[in-house]
């Protein structure tokens, strides 16, 4: 069995194979967490959409020099997470939101509240108890910027148990899978899983590109 303290592995990882583990459908800078929400405000509630083109101007006039290719991966990133739709029925395809998805996810969510946690906090009826391994630096940023008002930091050897309340929402998937390498969810066991296939999915698509 792998010695957990000499490989230096999360807790839940130990035994269990690397490789591909790392492969993360987000960049963990801020920029970058930025540039897709002002990507996510520019897409329409319905179809026919927008494309891939109209949205490389747009997010220039909003200061994001970015590339096509760039664009095109965002939104299949991002649609790992958020309910966002294409529209195969014309080309140039055009993307838009899903009949199902919230005004607040459709552009009035506030992105440096986002970044201050408000959208993790637990809501009536709909909070759940996060459990997750996180390394020394995340647990650095959260004691200064706790997660929830009842968030837990219990030290381990290697890195940090985070335990909290919080809201079942689009908004932690998204800050979850954000964290990178930093996090690993272990509790409950359908977000693990879920937040799993999302990561498989998104090696799925680099390789693809290879």
């Amino acid at each position: 069995m792998a010695n957990c303290h000499a490989s230096r592995l999360p807790p839940c990882l130990c035994g269990k194979p690397r490789q591909g583990r790392y492969l993360l459908p987000f960049a963990t800078t801020r920029a970058t967490l930025s540039r897709q929400w002002a990507l996510l405000r520019q897409l329409p509630g319905r179809s026919p959409g927008i494309t891939s083109a109209e949205l490389v101007w747009r997010l220039r006039d909003v200061g994001f020099t970015v590339s096509k290719r760039t664009v095109e991966r965002d939104l299949n990133e991002l649609s790992l997470i958020f309910p966002l739709e294409r529209n195969d029925k014309s080309i140039p395809f055009g993307w838009h939101w899903s009949a199902t998805a919230g005004g607040e996810l459709r552009g009035t969510f506030d992105l440096q509240g986002y970044l201050r946690n408000d959208a993790l906090l637990v809501e009536q009826a709909e909070g759940m108890e996060l459990q997750a391994w996180i390394n020394d630096t995340l647990a650095r940023q959260l004691r200064e910027s706790p997660l929830t008002a009842d968030m837990q930091l219990m030290a381990l050897e290697q890195g940090h148990r985070l335990r909290a309340m919080v809201s079942d929402s689009w908004p932690l998937r998204w800050w979850l899978l954000s964290q990178g390498d930093s996090l690993v969810v272990e509790q409950p066991q359908s977000l693990r899983e879920e937040i799993a296939r999302t990561l498989s999915k998104a090696a799925d698509l680099y390789r693809e590109d290879n």
